[in-house]
């Protein structure tokens, strides 16, 4: 059986075996690390597979031949599946997955009763046909297996699990200080990973979430936008930690608005998003708050600027009468305080001016109502549909559930 190893770099400390040892002939060991002095062919590790299966097994692992016929067995009998075999004493979880690109977020649920998977957690032996792993982009992508378990989901190919152990020898990872530092490689390899396919969020089997995308202290996902946003362009919603951060800036925004005094509501694409989703939009790109501009000066952080005790940082914008208040001195993500003045019953753009805003009646504001927004009450105007078909167009709602980004980013 001819034996491939797959090293992140050369192997070190080299593997001792004797050359003229007839069965170890048949060992390949092969570096994955990129060399200048190397063809596309010697680099790909798919290469050096010249069976019809692969048999991919956990370091020291100790192959039972009765074991391995029943694994051969089944996959002659499911050859588009893969079959998972435990080692000694492991406890095998069937996950399933869910890769949701558009949201970035990647959700695993535990199957406790099922033996046909989308990734199975748990030290195993896999045995799949060569001719599956050629199907998928980086096959042997660390840190594995899970990185090829998202790639067989992806194209629907499930790993049966068969009944049967094999045994296992003395562990690799001896000391402490070897299983941290394996422990290390393997979550920055996972993270590494994740930032490459744009996973943002991870939701566990026990409904814990992970994140993966931007925070306080770092960058926003996306790059400033320049008519419309990348994430659209990629087909994608606004990433859901960039979402999570514009939830709380404009939570922020309104308790300090309301608490200084200041008349204030939710505006065009903050109020469709609570009509729509009692939340902001998936794909919105920042939230927008109405005010009064004569209750502006009511709001001192609106008069002078600057970081507030929270580390949100409020600005004037340079060009126009309106405001913009950042998540963070180095997270942009932020909400936007849009002045309006009242002239004979109606309120007017305070001297800004923005593709969809345009002015509306006074009787929206008297009284203002109380809608559901990103798990807070929130102030708005007493008929959001009727306000939003005058800033969007007639059936606005209607036309958001339809369109979606479209509506505004047509």
């Amino acid at each position: 059986m001819p034996v491939v190893i797959l090293c992140q770099g050369l192997q070190y400390p080299p593997f001792q075996f004797s050359a003229t040892n007839e069965t170890l002939r048949n060992v390949k060991i092969v570096p994955l690390e990129f060399r200048l002095n190397a063809s596309p062919h010697e680099l790909n590790p798919l290469t050096y597979l010249n069976t019809e299966y692969v048999l991919i097994v956990p370091d020291s692992t100790r192959v039972s031949r009765r074991v391995l016929q029943q694994m051969a067995i089944a996959a002659t009998t499911f050859p588009s599946q893969g079959i998972a075999v435990g080692v000694t004493n492991s406890r095998l979880i069937c996950q399933k997955v869910k890769w949701n690109s558009v949201d970035w977020t990647l959700q695993y649920s535990k199957d406790s009763l099922g033996k046909l998977c989308d990734a199975i957690h748990g030290q195993h032996v896999l045995l799949i046909k060569t001719s599956l792993l050629q199907t998928l982009p980086q096959p042997f992508a660390l840190p594995f297996p899970e990185s090829l378990y998202l790639q067989t989901t992806v194209r629907n190919i499930k790993i049966q699990i068969v009944d049967g152990k094999f045994g296992a020898g003395r562990s690799v990872l001896k000391s402490p200080a070897a299983k941290q530092k394996a422990s290390k490689l393997a979550r920055d390899a996972r993270i590494s990973l994740y930032k490459e396919l744009g996973v943002k969020m991870v939701i566990r089997e026990d409904s814990r979430v992970q994140w993966f995308g931007c925070k306080r202290d770092t960058q926003r996902c996306f790059p400033s936008v320049q008519g419309t946003p990348s994430y659209i362009l990629s087909g994608r919603n606004t990433p859901p930690c960039c979402r999570r951060n514009i939830r709380r800036t404009a939570a922020h925004v309104l308790r300090t608005l309301l608490q200084a005094g200041a008349r204030c509501w939710l505006e065009t694409t903050s109020l469709l998003g609570a009509v729509v989703r009692a939340d902001i939009l998936p794909w919105a790109e920042y939230a927008e708050i109405g005010i009064h501009a004569s209750d502006v000066s009511r709001v001192s952080l609106l008069q002078r600027g600057g970081a507030d005790s929270e580390g949100y940082i409020w600005e004037r914008a340079t060009k126009g009468h309106y405001y913009r208040v950042a998540y963070s001195a180095t997270n942009s993500i932020y909400a936007l305080v849009l002045p309006f003045t009242a002239k004979n019953g109606t309120m007017w753009p305070a001297d800004w001016v923005m593709a969809h805003q345009k002015e509306f009646p006074e009787r929206h504001l008297h009284p203002l109502a109380q809608i559901q927004f990103g798990g807070h009450q929130a102030p708005a105007p007493n008929d959001a549909r009727a306000f939003l078909d005058l800033k969007l167009g007639n059936s606005a709602v209607e036309k958001c559930n339809k369109l979606g980004s479209k509506l505004l980013y047509p």
